[in-house]
């Protein structure tokens, strides 16, 4: 079978589906995002000519966004990387045809590039291009287009390789974040230096491609032929269920493959499967991809603000509430309050096999509290250079913070989430579920209120926050405590939690 009638079959395979009851609410939503997103592009390549000539007067527009162009490409990438879910056209249906996998790999490659994600940087690059060939310039504008487009493939071929990279390696995920945060500040201060940077080599190979010089050219054509063919070829493999170097492993040979951290334990282990959970799925890499986002937010709060006067001033009056909630509890405890409020309905689905396993209770406490331990120490880390270059006093309202959250909020968030009886779909196109319960409520306002109530009652910031910091080390110093009690709540509340998560899934 040609690889065109597979492709019509998929059109076929699309177009009956029922909309009205599978797509028509994720594809009204999508529509409207890519609307909304895309012609505020399209207002932006209007203006790009003018705004170029405003700032580096003389410079060709074309030259500047194919100088940009790389930098953007690889945060896109990153983007996509959380937020994005599977690889555009599910193939599984056809391999038990017979089909040469050749062209059920062609099908995956061509179907992968007609996607949203596509089609919104294409409103910019398209207005860019058009108005460059209307002004005269056809031949760079046609060659600026096919290098835009081939940046865009390039992406949308390297996101689920990186995607299942780092789901297979969880510990790859965390090298990768500390790389980009580093590459960001490294890219910061060569651009201001003026040393080479990733902009200077986006300018030299695509801007050169736009130029038409031949090395650049085809270096280009090079790197980008070179990443779209390992992506042939990783889908091909990942298409070949059947090789004959999977053999059946030993229990230990499956634990190994986890990550490193399993050596030390059935607790690692049960943080690096729910780490796993978080990568493959969108929903929950979304949230991953949030604490990120704050976690950069806090930074820039620590290069702005260079003084313990600005510091109390926004931890006064009007600004109190939003600096302590989203700077203070947010800033290294996002990914718990996305994430672990929400545990045990992430695994709702299957909720009942995770009871039969061969794990122990505490060992399943122990791997929520060491997950959601880890993410706040990582959130701590991430603006610490900026505090350390710039002696910003933030560090301090960073660091009480993020001994409560260490030592309180997880904990608290792990007791809450017992109280959790509805499961969450993994992979859909609703952002935002409502799980709440009464339990829940009952254990997050007084742990979210408390520090909020310190700020605002104590007049000194100082002694607030090192009473916030030391409620967080004395918790901290209680973890057996907690663990006691957490697993004794668990094994109370586990058959209700079945119970409810059977229930919503009905």
């Amino acid at each position: 079978m040609p690889l065109w009638r597979v492709l019509r079959h998929r059109l076929c395979a699309f177009r009956r589906v029922p909309f009205f009851e599978r797509r028509a609410l994720s594809v009204i939503l999508g529509g409207f995002m890519a609307l909304y997103l895309g012609g505020g592009l399209v207002l932006f390549g209007l203006f790009f000519d003018d705004l170029v000539q405003s700032v580096a007067p003389g410079r060709d527009p074309l030259l500047v966004a194919s100088r940009g162009l790389l930098p953007l490409g690889l945060l896109y990438a990153a983007v996509r990387v959380f937020i994005e879910s599977g690889l555009g056209v599910d193939v599984r249906p056809y391999l038990a045809l017979p089909l040469r996998r050749s062209v059920l790999a062609g099908v995956g490659t061509v179907v992968a590039l007609f996607s949203l994600w596509n089609a919104v940087p294409l409103a910019f690059i398209v207005t860019v291009g058009v108005e460059a060939a209307v002004e005269g310039a056809l031949g760079p504008a046609l060659r600026f287009g096919l290098v835009s487009v081939g940046v865009l493939a390039v992406v949308t071929y390297a996101v689920p390789m990186l995607r299942r990279l780092v789901s297979r390696h969880p510990l790859f995920a965390v090298t990768g974040v500390l790389l980009v945060v580093g590459s960001v500040g490294l890219e910061a201060v060569d651009a201001v230096a003026g040393a080479a940077s990733l902009l200077d080599l986006s300018g030299w190979m695509l801007g050169g491609t736009v130029d038409g010089r031949l090395g650049p050219t085809v270096a280009t054509i090079l790197v980008l032929g070179g990443i779209g063919g390992g992506y042939v070829r990783w889908l091909r493999t990942e298409m070949d269920l059947d090789r004959g170097t999977r053999t059946t492993s030993s229990p230990g040979q499956a634990s190994d493959r986890l990550g490193p951290l399993t050596a030390y334990g059935p607790a690692a282990r049960e943080a690096v499967l729910e780490l796993r959970l978080v990568l493959r799925n969108s929903k929950p890499r979304l949230s991953l991809f949030s604490t990120l986002l704050i976690a950069g937010a806090v930074a820039f709060l620590g290069y702005v603000v260079g003084s313990w006067a600005g510091l109390r001033e926004l931890l006064s009056g009007t600004q109190l509430l939003n600096t302590a909630l989203w700077q203070g509890l947010f800033g290294t405890g996002a990914f718990v309050l996305f994430h672990g409020v929400n545990g045990f309905s992430w695994e709702g689905g299957h909720f009942e096999a995770t009871m039969a396993r061969p794990v122990s209770v505490q060992n399943r406490i122990d791997g929520k509290l060491l997950l959601l331990g880890a993410s706040v120490v990582l959130c701590f880390l991430v603006p610490l250079p900026v505090f350390v270059a710039t002696g910003s006093p933030v560090w301090a309202l960073h660091a009480a913070f993020g001994l409560y959250n260490l030592g309180v909020l997880v904990p608290a968030a792990v007791a809450g989430a017992t109280f959790n009886r509805k499961a969450l779909v993994l992979d859909n196109s609703m952002l935002i579920e409502a799980n709440v319960s009464a339990g829940r409520i009952a254990i997050a306002l007084p742990v979210m209120v408390l520090p909020i109530g310190l700020l605002g009652l104590l007049p000194d910031v100082g002694e607030a926050l090192m009473l916030i910091g030391g409620l967080g080390g004395v918790s901290l110093v209680a973890l057996p405590l907690w663990r006691r009690g957490l697993t004794a709540l668990y094994r109370r509340n586990r058959h209700a939690m079945a119970r409810g998560f059977r229930a919503s899934r009905e």
